[in-house]
């Protein structure tokens, strides 16, 4: 997590390089899956925001749809704790990141050359349902 760099995690002093590899393969897998399977964007839901993001490519608001590099900034700032939502299509897909820094990511296909790539970066990948995805605000 964002909070242990520079701390020993796993016998090993976590540095902010490490962590931002780990992070960006977390952000490539999500976003990967969702265009695999033809989702355009997704938006904000149930946000959960305590001040501490100012998005910059983006309106930190309900509803806000986002693709590209506004959900690249979400889903950095989610990783780091810095707010909480869920990222919905609908009921086609969502990714919710869990406070835990589990990322859940549920798509309308297999997605199956983007888990590849995830894994080949490092990610531990299997089916798990969300348990944020049927949470009642």
């Amino acid at each position: 997590m964002y909070s242990q760099v520079g701390t020993e995690v796993g016998g090993a002093k976590l540095t902010m390089e490490e962590y931002v590899r780990v992070e960006k393969s977390y952000v490539e897998a999500a976003v990967g899956l969702l265009a695999e399977c033809g989702v355009q964007s997704v938006a904000i839901d149930a946000l959960e925001h305590n001040g501490r993001h100012q998005a910059q490519s983006f309106d930190l608001v309900e509803g806000q749809p986002l693709s590209g590099e506004s959900l690249r900034e979400a889903l950095r700032s989610l990783l780091r704790g810095d707010f909480w939502c869920r990222l919905m299509d609908g009921e086609r897909a969502y990714i919710h990141v869990g406070w835990d820094y589990y990322m859940y990511v549920g798509v309308p296909c297999a997605g199956l050359s983007s888990i590849e790539e995830a894994q080949k970066a490092g990610l531990f990948i299997e089916p798990f349902e969300s348990p944020y995805k049927h949470l009642d605000r």
